[in-house]
């Protein structure tokens, strides 16, 4: 409680604000990221909302999102009082931000994953909670700040996407009493379930289909992966839920999604059904995430890396049944 009010503090004394999150970003990240940022703007404060990519084209329906700024097109990079990275676990996630906020006199560090690194100056981390979103609305609420309907559909597609419209585990109480105050606040519901899951470009729908084609399985079949090569990825695509179709065969425990990225890096994905902790296996290649939502990227040859990730999570298996 002590962290809360201390950032709330922060919120109504300062002026200067910069603000971001992780690449690849995501509802939760974007939400949250934009949420905040409204609500400072609204009260007069000096904003920056920066991040290392363009808004993905989904996320573009986000009110205020047209303000976000690309590191490189920010054309004064110093002097705020307060840097905020949202819904990251360490600060080298938000990619090329990071030298911007470091150069803040105070960076708040707020996010829900278990594998935080509590970097910032001020770290309010709740690994209860179901997103950073669902955070940033007590945040707000506890700091009397205004949640307008922008502020309020920002908040609800942050936690829907995380939750995966409230079909995870990490699905709570709260999550649902949150969510039922947002649609309170004006959260547009139709307009973010129609933005969503109901815009699929026919480019985007060929490439599902493409990833699909490349579904496979472990020899006992608790283990199933998917694969995203760079001939087959479109700036289009959307593979946030692709991973799903992986983990919902019956019999799979662990569902993977790769993801060869220009960089040379490999993005690796990883989701768990009932009771492997795939933080632990992604952070075993220097990810992190949650219990059964996590991620990493590793430096290598795509056929390489499916094999060393795969042969991880099998002995990780084989370790859980000998226990057992």
């Amino acid at each position: 409680m002590e962290v809360i009010e201390d950032i709330i503090k922060i919120l109504k004394t300062k002026q200067t604000f910069v603000l971001t999150t992780h690449i690849h970003a995501d509802g939760d990240a974007l939400g949250s990221l934009l949420a905040l940022g409204l609500a400072l703007l609204n009260n007069g404060k000096d904003v920056v909302m920066i991040h290392s990519e363009p808004v993905p084209e989904n996320y573009r329906f986000l009110p205020g999102a047209e303000q976000v700024i690309m590191v490189q097109d920010l054309k004064e990079k110093e002097g705020f009082e307060v840097g905020i990275a949202l819904d990251c676990t360490d600060l080298s996630r938000v990619g090329d931000a990071e030298q911007l906020l470091q150069k803040a006199d105070c960076i708040i560090n707020i996010d829900h994953h278990i594998s935080n690194e509590y970097f910032g100056q001020i770290n309010m981390v709740e690994t209860e909670a179901a997103a950073t979103g669902e955070m940033v609305c007590g945040l707000l609420v506890k700091g009397g700040f205004t949640i307008t309907p922008d502020i309020a559909t920002n908040l609800y597609t942050a936690i829907i996407t995380d939750t995966g419209s409230f079909r995870h585990q990490n699905t709570t109480a709260n999550c649902f009493r949150t969510a039922a105050y947002l649609l309170e606040c004006g959260a547009a519901h139709s307009f973010i379930q129609h933005n969503l899951y109901e815009q699929r470009s026919l480019q985007n729908l060929r490439f599902m289909v493409n990833v699909l084609q490349t579904l496979s399985i472990n020899e006992n079949g608790q283990i199933a992966w998917m694969t995203i090569t760079k001939d087959i990825s479109t700036e289009a695509d959307n593979n946030d839920s692709l991973i799903d179709y992986a983990k919902s065969l019956k019999g799979v425990e662990v569902g993977i999604l790769f993801k060869e990225l220009d960089s040379g890096e490999i993005k690796v994905s990883f989701r768990s059904k009932s009771y492997v902790d795939v933080n632990q296996l992604a952070a075993h290649f220097g990810g992190g995430g949650h219990e059964r939502a996590a991620g990493c990227s590793i430096k290598g040859d795509l056929k390489e890396v499916k094999q060393l990730v795969i042969r991880k999570t099998e002995e990780y298996l084989a370790k859980r049944r000998a226990a057992e």
